[in-house]
């Protein structure tokens, strides 16, 4: 689900302002990003995010600064000064002019570190605002899923009238296979009854192959089971695509067991409904 939340915390010593983005994702992803000397919070950013968010990508984007001004990253200047020794070494035996500049100094690799702070201020000031950030983020997709619910809720309820329409329809498919095949036989002039024991056995074993009683109360189940997880506060996104999954199978046995033109032209209706249900779904958390 798509969110945003935003946050801020200080103490008399740090100050932290942190973003908190989400997008759809079947899992649940955290991406930190923050200036190098803040790089060490990541762990504890990344276990506080995944405690209130099952599915999505959030990324969040801390700032945190010192009242002295410092960020926590320093160069090392004994490699600095090797760097700049070695250079103009290379320099002079290659024979080369030109000027080493500080911008040559602070691109060189390897020679920006970081430090963790001592204390637990920073760490404490960091999460108080992610705090912040996540119960605006939560708010947010709190609302999305409102809205999505009721979506949700529309299309399982045009499910379920799909299902009861095909019920009385189901019902009348052995008595048109009786009807039609004995106007064959008779077509045929074989000289058969209609209460002969073959076509009694035919018509039984057609019946058997296409009753869809089972299929139409296992969907009235999933239904319910989903309106149900619906109405919940808990996580329910892979419940629900479980339930749509078990839907769909649902439906394509009842498909491909019926007979009747009218039946088939509803299963289709459904197929269409529980696609747009699929698309959705990839929204819920």
């Amino acid at each position: 689900m798509t969110g945003h939340g935003s946050g801020e915390a200080k103490t008399k010593t740090w100050t932290a302002a942190v973003e908190c983005y989400s997008v759809n994702r079947k899992t649940a992803e955290v991406v930190f990003h923050s200036e190098r000397g803040a790089a060490w919070l990541e762990p504890f950013v990344r276990e506080r995010v995944l405690a209130r968010i099952s599915r999505g990508r959030v990324q969040v984007n801390l700032i945190l600064s010192h009242t002295s001004g410092k960020s926590g990253i320093f160069f090392d200047e004994q490699r600095a000064a090797a760097f700049v020794s070695e250079a103009r070494r290379l320099q002079k035996k290659l024979g080369v002019g030109g000027e080493i500049t500080i911008s040559d100094v602070l691109a060189a690799a390897g020679l920006e570190t970081s430090a963790k702070p001592e204390g637990e201020a920073p760490r404490e000031v960091v999460l108080a605002a992610l705090d912040k950030a996540l119960n605006g983020l939560v708010a947010t997709r709190n609302r999305e899923g409102a809205t999505l619910q009721k979506v949700l809720g529309k299309s399982v309820n045009q499910l379920a009238a799909i299902a009861k329409k095909i019920s009385p329809l189901a019902n009348r498919v052995t008595a048109q296979y009786r009807q039609t095949l004995w106007k064959r036989i008779e077509r045929a002039d074989l000289g058969l009854l209609a209460e002969d024991p073959r076509l009694i056995a035919e018509v039984a074993l057609f019946a058997e192959r296409c009753d869809i009683t089972e299929e139409l109360e296992r969907a009235a189940s999933h239904i319910a089971q989903f309106h149900e997880k619906l109405a919940s506060t808990a996580p329910m996104g892979r419940t629900l695509e479980f339930l749509a999954q078990e839907l769909g199978r649902e439906f394509n046995t009842i498909g491909s067991k019926s007979a009747d033109t009218l039946i088939a032209r509803l299963v289709i209706d459904a197929k269409t409904e529980l696609d747009r249900i699929r698309e959705q779904l990839a929204n819920i958390e």
